[in-house]
């Protein structure tokens, strides 16, 4: 079997505070793939961005890396220093924002943003710069490409500024693209375009992406493999066929019942109870528990590991547990 592209071995992210550490990733593992799209699924203050600015060094404030291992190629990122990062992030590993408009500088015009880390990373001149940038704008669909160049992010529609940004994670060929909630703040045809797109810009250019999401369609169109985080755990890990059709924690299973049915004759919809908790606040035990229609009391006081229910299929939950039989139900 060939070397995964990202390997992320047992990474916990904290943020320091004058009194304590607040942990936000725990312990979480995962891998990539060339070529592979795996999803990180999950509510808002799961983990899942601050996992994918972990990767890409990217922390705010005081957050940092408290231990494990972000490989990626075979070299560990957590041991590069600032410069080495610098010249990784926008070159190999690119990244693309929720929101086109804060990511976009806007004094300054499309093609100075695009060209910028072309001379950075690829040492071309001005005009060899250009021309790259506007192939990739051509790329990604925008037919009078040249004018683009010449204008600001506030001329531009909100998808027309996510497509830049595609274009622009995509002109240095990146091995990795991390994706964060690309299609959030996009009306529906817009959405279908992205995707699209970065379908498109995958088979390609052999692009592995990282994709971001708490939208359970666009996991379903677009992932290999999924990673559901909760509370900044990984609760279960499985291709895309296997959560939609053998979906194990409950907490997956609330999230798909969550999804309207238009074959449903149900009057309402399915939410989960509760909330996600906030990092100061996550419980002894299984993080869930307190939101689970299946929990136990042991469920209260210790932490399930991840079980294996498949072929690279694994559940953070004591249902799978092989002595489950022993524990009692609340």
């Amino acid at each position: 079997m060939s070397q995964a592209l990202l390997q992320i071995e047992n990474l916990k992210t904290v943020f320091e505070n004058t009194k304590s550490a607040v942990t936000v990733v725990d312990d979480i593992s995962f891998s990539m793939n060339k070529g592979e799209t795996l999803a990180l699924v999950g509510e808002s203050g799961c983990g899942k961005s601050m996992t994918s600015l972990s990767i890409m060094g990217l922390l705010p404030g005081t957050g940092k890396v408290a231990q494990g291992k972000i490989m990626f190629e075979g070299n560990d990122l957590t041991k590069k220093s600032v410069e080495d990062i610098s010249k990784i992030r926008g070159n190999k590993i690119a990244m693309i924002f929720q929101e086109p408009m804060t990511s976009l500088n806007p004094v300054l015009k499309i093609g100075d943003q695009m060209t910028e880390g072309l001379i950075l990373h690829h040492k071309l001149s001005k005009k060899e710069a250009e021309a790259r940038a506007i192939e990739r704008l051509k790329l990604v669909g925008f037919a009078r490409a040249t004018d683009i160049m010449n204008e600001y992010p506030h001329q531009l529609s909100g998808g027309m500024r996510q497509r830049v940004m595609i274009a622009m994670a995509m002109s240095t060929d990146p091995q990795l693209l991390i994706a964060d909630e690309p299609t959030t703040a996009l009306d529906v045809t817009i959405q279908a375009q992205v995707l699209e797109l970065m379908r498109d810009v995958k088979a390609e250019f052999e692009t592995s992406i990282l994709l971001i999401t708490h939208d359970l369609g666009v996991v379903a169109e677009m992932a290999d493999r999924v990673v559901v985080m909760y509370a900044g755990k990984v609760v279960e890990e499985a291709s895309v066929f296997d959560v939609f059709e053998k979906s194990s924690h409950p907490y997956t299973e609330g999230l798909l019942k969550s999804v309207p049915n238009l074959e449903s004759d149900q009057t309402r919809l399915y939410s989960i109870r509760g909330n996600v908790p906030t990092p100061e606040e996550f419980p002894i035990g299984c993080r869930f528990a307190p939101r689970c229609d299946k929990a136990m009391d042991h469920c209260f006081d210790h932490a399930p590991d991840l079980y294996r229910v498949g072929d690279r299929h694994q559940v953070r939950c004591f249902l799978y547990h092989p002595e489950k039989g022993t524990f009692s139900h609340e």
